[in-house]
């Protein structure tokens, strides 16, 4: 046999012995890659959030998060595990009243917000609702909860069971009213 076919044959030999080396040493890592791939699937994330929403041309609210995680699985949703803020416009694009609770979802599909764990809404007439869960469902405009719910106005505070009102919190109702404290309106 010649030189150069001796060459030829130990350089494929070599080749394929590096080819079966890398796919052996690739075993663990494709592995890996793919259980990351199935942990982090369809899940983005953004931090430092800044969003507004407009209507008609005209701002609505800006919402404001440390932290937002996008699902995209079998329930589309939005949500914000470390606290969010909401300050909500009129149209004359000054604040009308602002949100802050430790939680919140946003369903997609259902155009429904889900905010829970110390909730506290206040409006800049100086009214305010505290809850630890609050359901706005944009289809309705409105804002309702099944649970306890403390409203603080400037002669009163009522505390209740169950709130249904509209998105400007100004007609409300209770389901269950269980106290109400009167205030001096200078006390306020």
């Amino acid at each position: 046999m010649t030189n150069s076919f001796l060459n030829w044959k130990l350089g494929l030999k070599s080749y394929f012995i590096l080819f079966v080396l890398s796919m052996t040493g690739c075993q663990n890592d494709l592995a890996f890659i793919q259980s990351l791939k199935k942990q982090n699937q369809g899940v983005d994330e953004v931090t430092k959030v800044e969003s507004s929403l407009s209507q008609a041309g005209k701002l609505r609210a800006k919402l404001y998060a440390p932290r937002m995680l996008r699902f995209q699985d079998s329930i589309p949703r939005v949500e914000f595990p470390n606290k969010l803020h909401v300050d909500f416009y009129n149209d004359n694009h000054n604040i009308q009243s602002f949100l802050d609770a430790k939680k919140g979802s946003y369903f997609e599909n259902q155009a429904k917000v889900l905010l829970e764990d110390s909730i506290v809404v206040i409006r800049m007439d100086g009214d305010t609702l505290k809850t630890e869960k609050l359901i706005w469902e944009q289809s309705r405009q409105s804002f309702y909860t099944d649970a306890d719910v403390e409203i603080r106005q400037k002669t009163k505070t009522i505390f209740g069971k169950g709130f249904e009102s509209d998105e400007q919190l100004k007609n409300f109702s209770i389901d269950t009213v269980t106290g109400v404290l009167q205030v001096e309106s200078n006390k306020f």
